[in-house]
């Protein structure tokens, strides 16, 4: 196959993670349980559900055209690695995104992270911990990766979305607080790497809601 560079790995596997997610079915997206309480199932959004089916799905277009645009068999997904131990890119290893596409152990192929988040869930805090996580990994000098994604699935008003991670992502790059040295800040630069992408529903694809730049 022809060689694949990381800046085009990254921008085919955008188009390849928005195929992926369409076909995330209704039974992934929203799980549905049974409770004590309810005479009947009851519907609720699970995140790892959701990433272990986007994940299969993929990995199933990996093998596909899609997949060797964005530069398959040599770059691969990965999810939710333990980076202990593991410092090529991030200090200590501390971060654990959800999902990366890259050459494992060729850190010149670090293409894509990607965190996922429900949008029934999202909470300062939780956002704050996702997007110092993106930040890390494609603020990493020379290996850090080409783009980041902060994916975030279910229903929620799209102006409401970017503007709530906005507010968190301009919180992120302010002057550092000296009760908390080792909080991973926001630059510019990652600003400006990391996409936000909504996906409102099953069956259908993602809406990219732009960068981190305000």
């Amino acid at each position: 196959m022809t060689d694949v560079d990381r800046q085009q790995a990254a921008g085919a596997f955008l188009t390849l993670l928005d195929e992926a997610a369409r076909r995330v079915g209704d039974r992934w997206f929203l799980l549905r349980y049974s409770t004590l309480s309810a005479t009947g199932p009851q519907e609720t959004y699970r995140e790892r559900v959701y990433c272990y089916e986007l994940y299969h799905q993929i990995r199933v277009l990996s093998d596909t055209e899609l997949g060797e645009a964005a530069g398959a068999p040599t770059y691969l997904l990965s999810g939710e690695i333990d980076k202990a131990g593991l410092h090529a890119v991030t200090d200590k290893g501390l971060h654990k995104p959800d999902l990366l596409w890259h050459e494992p152990g060729n850190w010149q192929r670090n293409a894509v992270v990607v965190e996922v988040k429900t949008a029934s869930g999202l909470t300062s805090d939780g956002l704050s911990k996702d997007l110092q996580t993106l930040g890390a990994f494609v603020d990493a000098d020379e290996r850090g990766y080409e783009c980041g994604v902060l994916l975030v699935y279910g229903g929620i008003a799209k102006k409401e979305l970017r503007a709530d991670v906005l507010r968190v992502a301009v919180g992120l790059q302010t002057t550092p607080d000296p009760q908390t040295p080792d909080k991973v800040r926001l630059s510019e630069h990652a600003c400006r790497r990391i996409h936000l992408l909504w996906h409102p529903r099953a069956g259908r694809g993602t809406k990219d809601l732009g960068t981190l730049e305000p």
